[in-house]
């Protein structure tokens, strides 16, 4: 059985395997980067950069995933070809680092939004404030989230994502109010 794991074919074969899944992988990361950057567009055309924040929580996860990616390159570089089985520790570091990379931009996205007066961008979703239904804080496992549910859809958010956005929807609720309390004064 040792024979079949230390063939060639068997090298190629996985090779191939991992290749074609981390070009999914990938394809499905630039099409969800894509739909991001076309949601920012739609927000940007619609509502305009005036009052608009970026919120950004995203560098502590890219500087680690980008040590850790640095550290699959040089592994790759500098593997000892004298040792057994160096070209499988170079496929794994390889492919680990691509799938890294994906990481890192889903990380980003996802910890990013367009934040206004009006709506805000999240993920793929521009997200009119009327439409928010609730922020219900969770635990999963070690983290604490906030599930974000509109009318468009359902959204997983970190913690400090979901305050930022909790806190501008408060904001939208009360000018909301107050916008209705001056015009019930001009009816009088």
């Amino acid at each position: 059985m040792s024979s079949v794991y230390n063939s060639q074919a068997f090298y190629y074969v996985l090779v191939i395997g991992f290749a074609a899944y981390t070009a999914y992988y990938l394809w499905k990361v630039f099409q969800f980067l894509a739909a991001n950057y076309k949601a920012r567009k739609k927000y940007l055309a619609q509502y305009g950069t005036e009052n608009t924040k970026t919120v950004n929580q995203f560098w502590w996860w890219t500087a680690g995933y980008s040590l850790l990616i640095i550290y699959s390159i040089y592994s790759v570089v500098t593997i000892d070809s004298s040792i057994e089985q160096a070209e499988w520790f170079r496929m794994a570091f390889l492919f680990i680092a691509l799938i890294l990379l994906g990481q890192m931009l889903v990380a980003a996205v996802k910890r990013s939004a367009l934040v206004g007066p009006e709506a805000f961008v999240v993920e793929d979703a521009v997200v009119p404030w009327k439409s928010v239904l609730n922020m219900d804080p969770k635990k999963r496992g070690l983290q604490r989230i906030v599930e974000l549910q509109t009318t468009q859809g359902k959204y997983t958010l970190s913690r400090e994502m979901g305050l930022v956005l909790h806190k501008e929807h408060e904001e939208w609720k009360k000018r909301r109010k107050e916008a209705k309390e001056k015009k019930k004064e001009k009816k009088k």
